[in-house]
C-alpha cells in the first residue's frame, strides 16, 4: 500500500515537471518567430505583440490582392469563350455557364476590410446610365406608337425608338380624356401605357432571340410611363438600334443573281429560324416593306411589336380525313394551307403564313427568272411554283438555294 502511493506522487511530480519543460520550448519558438518577423521593413504598416515585437503584413496583402485579381481575369476569359461559342453556335464540352461573381476584396492587414461586388458586364453598350449622350438630329420614321429619330452616341449614327405624344394612339386617348376627365393631369399617363408596353414587348423579344434577321438592339432604357421631354435622361420607355437604310423591293432586281440568292437565302434561314424559335413558332402579323431595313448588307427586320406565337385555334372535331371537305361556310372551324387540326389548334399556319408574305414581299421579286444562267432556269421555275402555291418548307428552300448558290456559271 505505501509502494503504492510513493509511485503515485512521483509519477504526478514527473507530469509537471514534462509540461514545465513543453511550456518553456514552446514559448522560446515563438520569442524566435516574433524576432524573425520583427525584423521586416519597418517602415510598412505593423501590428504590435506584446509591445516587442512587430508584425509586417503588407506583402501578404499584396499577394493576395494580386491573386484575386488574376483569379477574376480567368474567369472574365472563361465567360468571353463560352459567349463566343454560343456565337458561332460551336457547342462547347463544358455544359455549365462560369458564373462571374467578379468580387473584388481590399485587403488590409490579416482581413479583409472592404468586399465590392460587380454584376457581369452588360451586352449592350448603352444604358440608363450614359444614354443621355445620344445627340438627336431629327426624325427618321414613325408608326401608330413609336417614332424613331436619328441620334449621334460618341461619334456613332444610331436609331432611337420611343413613345411621344404626338403618335396617333397617344394623341387620340389625350384628346380624348380631355374632353371627359376632369383629373386630366394625373390620369394622362394611361395614354401612354399601351404604346410603351409594344415598345417593351418589342425590346423583351430581342432579348431572347438571336438571329442577323433582326434589327440588332444596342441597349435601352426603362424609366416611366411618359414624358413630353426630349430630354433622354428623363425620358421613360427609350431603345436604341443600329442605323439602317430603307430599301424598295423592286430595286432589288438590279442585284446580280448571286446577290439576290444570297438575300433569298438570307431570308429562308430567317424564316426557319422563326418557325423553330425559342420562344414557339413566331408569326409576323404585319408584313410589309416599311418593316425591313438594309443593314452592312443585309436585310433585317425592325419592327416586332406586332409578332406573337400564338397558332389560330380550329375545331377539334374535324379530323385529316374530313378537312379536305370543309364548306366555305363551316371553314372557320378548320385551318387554311390544308393544316389538319391538331388539338384545337392550327399547328404550322405561323410557319405557312410567313412563307406566304415573304414569298408576295421579297422571293417574287428576288428568285425570278430573268438575269439568272440558263441551267438554273429549270430549278428555279419548281422553286417558283411552289412557293406560289405554299407547298415548300423553309428547310426545303434553304437546301434548294444553297445548291444554287454554288453554282459555278
Amino acid at each position: 500500500m505505501i509502494g503504492f502511493v510513493l509511485v503515485k506522487r512521483i509519477t504526478k511530480s514527473y507530469i509537471l515537471v514534462v509540461l514545465m519543460l513543453y511550456a518553456c520550448v514552446t514559448f522560446r519558438m515563438l520569442e524566435y518567430v516574433f524576432h524573425d518577423i520583427a525584423q521586416t521593413d519597418a517602415s510598412n504598416k505593423n501590428y504590435r505583440f506584446d509591445g516587442k515585437f512587430e508584425i509586417q503584413l503588407e506583402n501578404v496583402t499584396f499577394l493576395i490582392n494580386k491573386l484575386l485579381h488574376q483569379r477574376n481575369n480567368l474567369n472574365s476569359g472563361d465567360f468571353s469563350l463560352l459567349k463566343l461559342l454560343r456565337e458561332h453556335n460551336i457547342k462547347s464540352e463544358v455544359d455549365v455557364e462560369p458564373v462571374l461573381f467578379n468580387i473584388d476584396y481590399v485587403v488590409s492587414g490579416a482581413y479583409p476590410i472592404k468586399k465590392r461586388v460587380y454584376t457581369p458586364t452588360s451586352k449592350y453598350i448603352i444604358n440608363c446610365k450614359n444614354i443621355h449622350e445620344i445627340d438627336l438630329k431629327r426624325k427618321i420614321g414613325h408608326g401608330v406608337s413609336k417614332q424613331t429619330l436619328l441620334g449621334d452616341f460618341r461619334g456613332m449614327p444610331v436609331a432611337v425608338k420611343m413613345v411621344t405624344r404626338h403618335q396617333r394612339e397617344v394623341r387620340y386617348c389625350i384628346e380624348k380624356l380631355n374632353q371627359s376627365d376632369t383629373e386630366f393631369l394625373s390620369h394622362r399617363a394611361k395614354c401612354f401605357m399601351f404604346s410603351s408596353m409594344k415598345l417593351m414587348k418589342e425590346i423583351l423579344m430581342l432579348e431572347q432571340l438571336s438571329h442577323p434577321g433582326f434589327i440588332k438592339l444596342l441597349g435601352y432604357c426603362v424609366r416611366n410611363e411618359e414624358s413630353d421631354t426630349m430630354d433622354l435622361s428623363e425620358r421613360g420607355v427609350i431603345s436604341v438600334y443600329e442605323l439602317g437604310t430603307r430599301i424598295s423591293v423592286y430595286s432589288l432586281q438590279n442585284l446580280t443573281w448571286r446577290e439576290r440568292i444570297q438575300h433569298s437565302l438570307h431570308l429562308a434561314r430567317f424564316l426557319y429560324y422563326l418557325e423553330f424559335s425559342p420562344l414557339g413558332s413566331l408569326r409576323i402579323r404585319d408584313f410589309k416593306e416599311e418593316h425591313f431595313l438594309m443593314i452592312n448588307g443585309t436585310l433585317k427586320m425592325i419592327d416586332l411589336d406586332d409578332v406573337d406565337n400564338l397558332e389560330p385555334s380550329c375545331s377539334v372535331y374535324i379530323n385529316e380525313v374530313e378537312h379536305g371537305n370543309v364548306t366555305f361556310e363551316s371553314r372557320n372551324k378548320g385551318c387554311d394551307f390544308a393544316i389538319p387540326c391538331h388539338n384545337g389548334l392550327c399547328v404550322g399556319f405561323n410557319a405557312k403564313q410567313n412563307m406566304k408574305f415573304m414569298y408576295k414581299l421579297f422571293f417574287n421579286v428576288l428568285i425570278r427568272q430573268t438575269a439568272f444562267p440558263n441551267p438554273l432556269s429549270g430549278d428555279l421555275r419548281n422553286v417558283l411554283e411552289r412557293l406560289d402555291c405554299n407547298r415548300i418548307s423553309a428547310a426545303e428552300l434553304i437546301a434548294i438555294l444553297d445548291k444554287l448558290s454554288g453554282f459555278d456559271s
